[in-house]
């Protein structure tokens, strides 16, 4: 008799619905930069706030991360991931209310990057494979380790 039990899945799913929301907005953020510097000079604040939304994302996206690391049993890469995202996202509101452009771009660019990429690590992620599934024995021939159950 076994006594494992399912892992939840609502962890992977808040995991999924933050990680495509800091997308999202990863994407919208230099949409809105772009639009100021055509001309359209209230993008600017909307700049701003979609900056502010996108940090926060990325905290509930690293609290998530957690929650599927403890709780379901997942990698816990997910949420190493997204708080590095917010200490990046912090830095960059930061050099962006000091108008320091030659670093506030190219670090726009790094978040925009790994919000993309972490986003589709969220949703290659198995929830019912073990973390190192596939990953075989170490001897190179493809195989899996066995592994063997012991019952009471």
């Amino acid at each position: 008799m076994s006594n494992r039990t399912t892992p939840p899945r609502w962890p992977v799913v808040s995991l999924r619905v933050t990680a495509v929301l800091v997308a999202l907005l990863a994407v919208a953020q230099p949409v809105l930069a772009g639009g100021f510097l055509q001309g359209f000079y209230p993008l600017l604040n909307a700049h701003m706030i979609a900056a502010m939304i996108l940090a926060t994302a990325a905290l509930l996206a690293a609290i998530a991360g957690l929650l599927v690391w403890r709780l379901s049993g997942g990698p816990n890469s997910f949420a190493i991931h997204y708080a590095i995202m917010v200490v990046a996202c912090a830095a960059q509101i930061s050099l962006g209310f000091d108008r320091v452009l030659i670093l506030h771009i190219p670090l726009g660019v790094g978040i925009f990057v790994m919000a993309e990429k972490f986003a589709v690590d969220v949703f290659t992620f198995k929830p019912g494979a073990s973390v190192g599934a596939g990953a075989g024995d170490g001897d190179g021939d493809g195989d899996a380790a066995e592994s063997v159950e012991v019952s009471a």
